[in-house]
């Protein structure tokens, strides 16, 4: 019999906050089943949990493969991930560097095939795309197990909802993930209120759009949504951030300007991803906003709440997109200012509508001038976020310590106007009369803005 803990396994994450839960509920599973969690090099196991999305991450996740193989060719490395749900059998046949391959659904299912991957009995396991997802914190015992969290210290996401109804036509989540199922609002209160237990700080809300949650289900005569779930989060008690990430703009309900302004600890960060300012393009993209509703919502949250910080994303270069179109972008950028925004090329995904909308050769924007455009957009957003980051000069936050750098007294952190990993830092000096730690919530005033980062005191 083996003892306890006698199997080590590891897991290298790869793409979104999303797949990051699910890299934090395999490890839960695991762990419970009486694996432990060590490092790649002491792993008896490597767990590579890829990403399918687009066509850079899907290269990402398979040179990931081939160099923890490089790495390790005597261990057992399993594709697990979006990339293994979207491709599993065809994979399974042809990607000789991974023993086993696991699909994104049914999590805990790991516990049940690991040792069967370790044996070599079994080599895939890809549940349906619409079977129903466990996600982290669910559990049929009475007590609630601790989070795994593989962020900076006091810091975690929550999975709200799986999969989307959105169908936009460039996107091949529904085809990863499914259709949207929305957690149980208990279910996720409980969660919370087990992570707050832990000592957690700031709790992330994801999905692939927080706006759409609760429009697949019905709870006795009242729909469950997104303002009905934040109100029952305000009501429970601690020293929290609550941050939102991802709510679609067509779905965006002001309602959450209210619930902002009452309780402070929902913090008033906006992540909405607009795609486009081309109506154009967006009606092709299957998204129904425009230019001037765009920019609507911009201006009533900052009516609302004008210490709100935005970010967005913008898709270039999707078939049919003209120097005009292009130009629309641009111009919306200018006139929205916005806090944050990334920039992404078209990918071109099959089984998407986009892919099989069979548009002519002629429609498609050369990956040369594409790549213009994402640097040209890039450049006038790193101006616009430059000078508004000028307004946090003087202020005295609260900042969220996350990693320590010794040799130079600096602390890095995030302060409410940046989401973990996609947004600038917050530079922390300190001084031999004041420690402070990774995990620590710490009082500072801004001194000044360094690019796209600030600097700050301890007060």
């Amino acid at each position: 019999m083996k003892k306890l803990n006698s199997k080590k396994f590891y897991i290298e994450n790869l793409g979104c906050a999303k797949n990051q839960v699910d890299a934090e509920t395999i490890i839960s599973c695991l762990v419970n089943k009486g694996w432990a969690y060590t490092s790649a090099d002491n792993a008896d196991m490597i767990i590579i949990n890829s990403c399918g999305f687009i066509t850079p991450a899907k290269e990402e996740s398979i040179d990931t493969l081939i160099s923890f193989r490089q790495q390790y060719p005597d261990k057992k490395i399993v594709l697990a991930g979006c990339l293994a749900q979207r491709y599993g059998k065809e994979l399974a046949d042809s990607l000789l560097e991974a023993d086993a391959l696991f699909g994104n659904k049914a999590l805990h299912e790991i516990a049940d095939v690991a040792d069967d991957f370790m044996k070599g009995i079994k080599n895939i396991h890809i549940p349906d795309p619409d079977s129903n997802p466990v996600c982290a914190g669910k559990t049929s015992a009475k007590k609630i197990p601790d989070r795994v969290s593989l962020s900076f210290p006091k810091s975690i996401y929550v999975k709200i909802a799986e999969g989307c109804d959105n169908n936009c036509t460039y996107c091949a989540i529904p085809l990863i993930r499914g259709k949207l199922k929305s957690r149980n609002s208990k279910e996720i209160i409980d969660e919370i209120k087990k992570i707050i237990e832990q000592g957690f700080f700031e709790i992330n809300l994801v999905a692939q759009d927080l706006a759409s949650y609760g429009n697949d289900i019905q709870i006795k005569r009242n729909k469950e949504n997104l303002i009905n779930l934040l109100e029952k989060i305000s009501a429970l008690k601690g020293k929290i951030w609550i941050r939102l990430l991802y709510m679609h703009p067509d779905h965006f309900d002001p309602a959450v300007l209210d619930i902002m302004k009452t309780d402070k600890r929902i913090i008033p960060y906006f992540d909405i991803p607009f795609q486009h300012a081309s109506e154009n393009i967006l009606r092709k993209m299957g998204r129904k906003g425009n230019y001037s509703s765009h920019l609507k919502i911009i201006e009533n949250i900052r009516t609302a709440i004008p210490e709100s910080v935005i970010r967005s994303t913008f898709l270039l270069g999707f078939p049919g997109e003209k120097k005009k179109d292009y130009l629309l972008v641009e111009k919306f950028l200018k006139e929205a200012r916005l806090d944050w925004a990334g920039f992404f090329p078209y990918s071109q995904e099959e089984n998407t509508p986009a892919f099989d909308a069979g548009l002519s050769l002629g429609n498609f924007v050369s990956e040369g001038t594409i790549q213009k455009r994402v640097l040209s957009l890039r450049e006038c957003q790193d101006e616009i976020t430059e000078q508004n980051l000028l307004r946090f000069e003087g202020k005295t936050l609260e900042i969220l310590a996350e990693e320590e750098f010794q040799e130079e007294d600096i602390i890095l952190g995030r302060g409410y106007m940046n989401a973990p990993d996609v947004d600038g830092a917050v530079i922390i000096h300190t001084n031999s009369k004041r420690k402070i730690k990774p995990g620590d919530v710490v009082k500072c005033k801004i001194t000044k803005r360094n690019n796209i980062d600030l600097e700050a005191i301890p007060v």
